[in-house]
């Protein structure tokens, strides 16, 4: 930017001395003064300011007199003018073209041995990293595992002779418990990657998931089936959204016969609900319920409102919300101010614990929804398996470079 306005500054300075120039020449070719180096040569003696006087031989003993008056003055001005209201942005236009241009290029031209330097870096600090929280991280991957294989098992051997309800609850958590999985794999990488913050706020979303399901089951057919037509509501809604900005957007948008076919989904959904929805607003989840609209009132209607702190803090690093750096979990370690603004193998503490009781809680509330003694046993062995993490993470917190300094064991590099 600075060498953009550099060449900018510039070139405004030429303007005058420019139009000058054109002025004198012009002048002096009216007084019959035709040699194209000597007209140069005078023009740079007159804006020079020198005092001294020029002599010059054109074989001729005329006197040559050049007078600037009012006229030729508010000619210059205009001109000046005029090259401000048009020449002047093809000037910054060309100016700033030229720089984009040789900007990209040595960009390009560096790339690939700065990448090269910046991923080697990264997989050193992964391997550190992972060194570090290797027993947390290894639980929380064990019990993933084991979640996956006992949800997949469940789905398998749900049997299709249980009362209705338990299909429509069935129905919503076997949605609603893969998803889970691909969070906690999501919040899995970005520990692994050095990125506690990013982990607590897919948290967030792990909470909301494992609420639903908890909510879900504990009400019964009625909100299972909210949350299994909402996706028509809010698929409409959000149908009618783009098709607002489709042209700003850039976006292809519905046409009406697909938007035809939106409203006829909402109303067979409205039809087995017992109610109507406004096409703009409402409809979507978890506003579609009667009663407990919001995660707030889920979280105390199951018994889960001590989370909600923890889920106010999770959506800090969502949203825009002003917070300090140093309130960030990669800064946890942090012995000096200093702005993150990559990875840390600081903080993980916290989102592994609340990751491993989410998910706890997740594959627990999907095995019961029809228990059986081998269901029960292993929802008891993932929430104790979640117990434990306390213990390892805390264990992995305190296993700082500094710590192991003082055990005189050799730190990893």
């Amino acid at each position: 930017m600075d060498k953009i306005m550099r060449v900018l500054e510039t070139e405004i300075e030429k303007i005058p001395h420019n139009l000058m120039r054109l002025a004198l020449e012009k002048k002096l070719k009216e007084k019959g003064v035709a040699d194209e180096s000597a007209i140069i040569e005078i023009v740079d003696h007159i804006l020079s300011g020198q005092d001294a006087n020029l002599e010059w031989d054109d074989g001729t003993e005329e006197e040559v007199n050049i007078e600037f008056t009012q006229q030729d003055e508010d000619e210059v001005l205009e001109e000046i003018n005029d090259f401000l209201d048009g020449g002047l942005q093809d000037v910054i236009r060309e100016t700033v073209d030229g720089c984009v241009n040789s900007t990209l290029q040595q960009y390009r031209k560096i790339s690939g041995e700065v990448l090269d330097l910046m991923r080697n870096e990264t997989k050193g600090f992964e391997e550190r990293t992972f060194e570090r929280w290797k027993p947390a991280l290894d639980h929380l991957e064990m019990m993933w595992h084991i979640s996956q294989e006992l949800g997949e098992a469940h789905s398998k051997d749900f049997d299709a002779d249980q009362a209705e309800d338990t299909h429509a609850i069935m129905s919503a958590l076997s949605a609603i418990f893969p998803k889970a999985l691909i969070v906690t794999q999501e919040i899995i990488c970005l520990l692994k990657g050095g990125y506690p913050d990013g982990a607590l706020a897919r948290w967030r979303s792990l909470h909301e998931l494992t609420l639903s399901a908890m909510y879900i089951s504990k009400v019964g057919e009625e909100a299972a089936l909210n949350y299994l037509l909402s996706f028509h509501f809010s698929a409409r809604i959000a149908a009618r959204q783009l098709n607002e900005f489709a042209d700003r957007a850039q976006m292809a948008p519905f046409s009406e016969e697909e938007l035809r076919a939106f409203d006829d989904r909402c109303a067979a959904a409205e039809l087995k609900l017992g109610r109507t929805f406004a096409k703009d607003k409402a409809g979507e989840w978890p506003t579609i319920n009667l009663k407990h609209r919001n995660y707030a009132d889920m979280e105390r209607h199951v018994e889960m409102d001590h989370w909600r702190p923890r889920y106010k803090w999770a959506s800090r690093h969502t949203h825009a919300d002003f917070s300090p750096n140093e309130k960030l979990l990669g800064m946890s370690e942090a012995k000096s101010p200093v702005v993150l603004v990559g990875a840390s193998n600081s903080g993980f503490a916290d989102p592994l614990m609340m990751t491993a009781i989410s998910l706890a809680q997740i594959t627990s509330t999907y095995l019961l929804v029809t228990p059986n003694l081998d269901r029960v046993v292993h929802s008891q062995v993932i929430l104790k398996l979640s117990d434990e993490m306390n213990d390892i993470a805390i264990k992995a917190r305190d296993n700082t470079h500094e710590a192991f300094l003082e055990s005189g064991q050799k730190a990893p590099v």
